[in-house]
């Protein structure tokens, strides 16, 4: 059995709960996988988990995050804050190789092409998408 772990940077809760009560939903058709899920829920947490840790399977990152009390990332635009993140990951060789999906509610061609320039593997609209479809992307990009 594979474990995917998951790292989702995200501020809103209840988004996480879906995503897990999604994985449970659907723990018969993923019978393969484990998923291992942990959460960054602003950017201090997001850059403490991307220094301290090792590489996740995957990465879900939310654009819009609120800061935390990280001095060097501080003048980012809030829009920007995510893509802050996203450049990060993927400049750094210990995250380069690891899938990102945007999860954001940031509906611009703009925006998306942005992400994609950066390296996104993946750029999805949170009010497009049910969870199972982002479970769905999840196991997709980590095969």
């Amino acid at each position: 059995m594979k474990t995917i772990k998951i790292l989702f940077i995200e501020d809103e809760k209840l988004l996480k709960t879906l995503l897990e009560d999604t994985i449970t939903g659907f723990r018969e058709e993923y019978k393969n996988f484990n998923f291992d899920m942990e959460t960054a829920v602003d950017l201090k947490s997001a850059m403490t988990y991307l220094e301290e840790k090792s590489a996740p399977d995957i990465i879900i990152l939310d654009l819009r995050l609120p800061i935390g009390d990280v001095e060097e990332i501080k003048k980012a635009p809030e829009k920007e804050n995510g893509l802050t993140v996203l450049k990060l990951i993927k400049t750094d060789i210990k995250f380069r190789n690891t899938p990102v999906i945007i999860f954001t509610n940031l509906n611009d061609k703009e925006t998306e092409h942005e992400c994609n320039k950066l390296g996104a593997n993946s750029f999805m609209i949170k009010s497009k998408v049910l969870p199972s479809e982002l479970l769905n992307e999840i196991v997709r990009l980590v095969k």
